[in-house]
């Protein structure tokens, strides 16, 4: 009997030792399978560059390792999740560089537009350096020349004569005969003359 239970011994020992090789490959191949699915969710939060389609084989690779668990095949099932698990990493680095390339793009274009500001600046200012030496160099001129004496525009003469007559009838002809010359008709002549000179 003491070899029976030796034998019987070694059975049950290489039986514990052996279930929990087994027993270790299945949890492992379930945390496999959580951590694959912890980051196929977070993947799925992102978006941008080619994550949907990467997105899609994680998850794929996912519903496979879970088929390879149930179906008893674990070293397939760790596999596979791990797989899961790396393109779900690659879903979440094309997302992050997605949205580094567009802050990248909005910055330059942000730069861009500030340049164009300062080279328009830049223009308005130099527009202006040059109206102002055109104005001094007006004014030095102005300077260098001899003042113009402008002549008085000449006073405007108002003349205006008045004339009056006044004609008094010469007597009627009386008719008697007498040899006299008929006196002529008076005639009273008055010229007014003004001049006005304006200043």
């Amino acid at each position: 009997m003491n070899r029976f239970n030796r034998f019987a011994l070694g059975i049950a020992v290489g039986t514990l030792a052996l279930s929990p090789a087994v027993a270790g490959k299945h949890d492992r191949a379930k945390d496999a399978i959580a951590t694959a699915q912890g980051k196929v969710d977070a993947s799925a939060k992102v978006s941008g560059g080619d994550t949907p389609r990467i997105q899609a084989s994680a998850e794929a690779s996912l519903r496979a390792a879970r088929e390879s668990l149930s179906s008893g095949h674990k070293e397939r099932a760790i596999a596979e999740a791990n797989r899961a698990q790396q393109l779900a990493d690659q879903a979440l680095g094309e997302a992050q560089k997605s949205r580094a390339d567009a802050a990248q793009a909005q910055a330059d274009a942000g730069v861009a537009a500030a340049q164009a500001q300062a080279a328009d600046a830049n223009a308005r200012a130099d527009a202006a350096g040059q109206a102002a030496m055109q104005a001094q160099a007006d004014a030095a001129a102005a300077r260098a020349q001899p003042p113009v004496m402008v002549a008085p525009a000449p006073t405007a003469t108002v003349t205006s004569t008045e004339t009056t007559k006044t004609v008094t009838p010469a007597r009627p002809a009386v008719r008697k005969v007498v040899r006299r010359a008929a006196r002529p008709a008076s005639v009273t002549e008055k010229t007014t003359t003004t001049v006005s000179t304006g200043q």
